[in-house]
């Protein structure tokens, strides 16, 4: 894993969610890697908002079930049912983690190439002097 950029940044929100969040994402970026992939992420601020970006260089999303990924219990790709854990509810409660903080979550992928995820919560009001 390499962390590319990483700007200070603050949210408000439940740290707990959001740490089950960050790994939810990180677990399916080494699960879904090829070996000897690499996992890339960079946290930055864009417009008012906390822009998190996790690539990995796996096997991909084909796009006709790219947006199925957030459907509970879904998993995309038989041929992975019996060698990777889970249950195919990660990204469903991810994509419920950030709806709670008032974000988006983005899933772009190229098949046999990267899949990226993209992470946009709102910053944190800075505090003002008294």
């Amino acid at each position: 894993m390499e962390l590319t950029d990483c700007e200070e940044i603050s949210i408000r929100g439940d740290r707990h969610r959001l740490r089950q969040l960050l790994l939810n994402l990180a677990d399916n970026a080494v699960k879904y890697n090829v070996t000897q992939g690499g996992v890339i992420m960079s946290l930055l601020k864009s417009g008012g908002v906390a822009q998190f970006t996790m690539v990995n260089t796996g096997a991909g999303i084909p796009p006709e079930i790219l947006p199925r990924v957030f459907d509970r219990f879904f998993r995309g790709d038989p041929a992975h049912e019996s060698t990777v854990d889970g249950c195919g509810l990660g990204l469903s409660i991810a994509q419920w983690i950030v709806s709670a903080h008032t974000g988006t979550i983005q899933i772009n992928s190229v098949p046999s190439k990267l899949t990226t995820v993209t992470l946009r919560l709102p910053l944190a009001a800075a505090a003002t002097p008294a």
